[in-house]
């Protein structure tokens, strides 16, 4: 259910199973839940590494849907601001999945970006 809600077209058979593989060991599933259980810890470590972005002076491209269901739309220009040189793009008819949703547009703004970005001079 929650996977549904990160695509608009679905995640494939064969791409889910190799997400999910992995939790056929218990030692995976062990470390999983102990990550996954702990949001008070998730939640420091979310504040501290957001406070460390603006540190980070080499371009960065963020890219956000802006249909996301569970990602929200106003986070997007929110992280981008974090950084002090970034560029951000949205892309449309996409949820969290990009990769999955709009891939020849994503692949189209990474291309773009090490083309402009990371390739000018002093880069």
């Amino acid at each position: 259910m929650f996977f549904g809600h990160m695509t608009k077209r679905g995640i494939p058979d064969d791409v889910m199973r190799a997400w999910t593989k992995p939790l056929t060991e218990r030692a995976i599933r062990r470390d999983y839940c102990k990550y996954a259980g702990d949001t008070r810890r998730g939640k420091r470590d979310l504040l501290a590494a957001t406070s460390a972005l603006s540190t980070f002076n080499r371009p960065v491209l963020v890219v956000w849907a802006s249909e996301d269901r569970i990602m929200p739309p106003a986070h997007g220009p929110r992280l981008a601001a974090a950084f002090p040189n970034s560029r951000l793009v949205e892309i449309a008819d996409s949820y969290t999945l990009i990769p999955l949703d709009q891939p020849a547009l994503l692949a189209d703004h990474i291309r773009e970006f090490i083309r402009s970005d990371l390739a000018a001079p002093g880069r």
